[in-house]
């Protein structure tokens, strides 16, 4: 019974060793994951920036609005008195959409009506192109309206102002073109210098922006300018008027460069005026009209603001 007893523990002690569960493995210590099969070790490869992907059609665009405007302004006459209109009723509808997400909507026919009108009025006979007579017009027909249509004091004020902004800029570049007692020749080499150097404004500040932008310019308004594309594009423009003027249209040199800075400054606050707007009205862009650039509007601010900085700047220093 001594010997039965201690070989019968051993052989229970030995069979709940062999059925006991193994022990827990130690926690592996932490470190990054194994990579899945086929993948690169240094993570994905970069994608290209975004605006670089929509720079083919801004291009073709580009390209297609300066042969059309180039040609336009040489031919000059009845094509360029109805490219003006044209682009006026289209801008002035673009705008119209804008106003008319505001919390007192304008009424669009006011601004494509006026805008019209005035970018038509240097080429109508008689009264019919006189400010003192289109504006007491436009005022009494919109407060009328706004009576009869129920229509807030803030809406058919914004389509009056609307209107002056837009005929009153591109009216300008017929201003230019017919300029009063110039040699012939001398409107349409004025109108090819304003637009060539907001073209050249807008591109260099595109590219210098893209390149080397690295301080913001009015944040709050259009974050993806900077003070480095600004920069860049008013040297386009002080080159463009500075070479262009004297040569082609005998402006004094010191003249040429005021002029050329003069368009940078305010093709740059007609592109940031717009901004504001659309950021008011909730919209990335005016419309749809150019592949790669937006609406029509989106085109024109800058030179809505230059034509007639620059006509008032020329009737100041009576130019001839």
């Amino acid at each position: 019974m001594s010997t039965s007893r201690p070989a019968a523990a051993l052989r229970a002690l030995a069979a709940r060793a062999v059925s006991a569960p193994a022990p827990a493995a130690e926690p592996a210590p932490p470190g990054p994951a194994p990579a899945p099969s086929g993948a690169s070790p240094t993570g994905p490869a970069p994608t290209l920036p975004v605006h670089r992907m929509n720079l083919l059609p801004r291009l073709v665009s580009s390209a297609v609005l300066i042969c059309l405007v180039a040609s336009m302004i040489w031919i000059g006459g009845i094509p360029l008195d109805v490219l003006i209109g044209v682009a006026a009723a289209l801008a002035a509808w673009e705008l119209g959409a804008l106003l008319g997400r505001l919390p007192a909507p304008a009424p669009s026919w006011l601004v494509i009506g006026l805008a019209v009108w005035l970018a038509e009025r240097a080429i109508l006979p008689g009264a019919g192109g006189n400010l003192e007579v289109i504006l007491p017009i436009a005022l009494g027909a919109g407060m009328v309206a706004g009576v009869l249509f129920h229509s807030p004091w803030e809406g058919w004020a914004a389509g009056l102002g609307g209107g002056l902004y837009l005929g009153i800029g591109l009216g300008s570049l017929l201003g230019l073109y017919h300029w009063p007692g110039a040699a012939p020749g001398v409107g349409l080499r004025l109108v090819a210098i304003v637009v060539a150097a907001v073209v050249a404004t807008d591109t260099l500040a595109y590219f210098t922006g893209h390149a080397l932008g690295r301080h913001p310019f009015f944040p709050a308004i259009s974050p993806k300018k900077s003070v480095e594309g600004a920069v860049g594009g008013a040297v386009g423009a002080v080159l463009v008027a500075g070479i262009a003027g004297p040569l082609v249209i005998s402006l004094n040199p010191v003249a040429a460069v005021g002029m050329g800075l003069l368009i940078a400054v305010v093709a740059e606050g007609g592109d940031l005026a717009e901004s504001a707007l659309k950021r008011q009205a909730d919209v990335k862009d005016s419309g749809r009209l150019i592949p790669g650039h937006g609406g029509l509007l989106d085109r024109l601010d800058g030179l809505l603001l230059a034509g007639p900085a620059v006509y008032c700047l020329l009737v100041l220093i009576a130019f001839r």
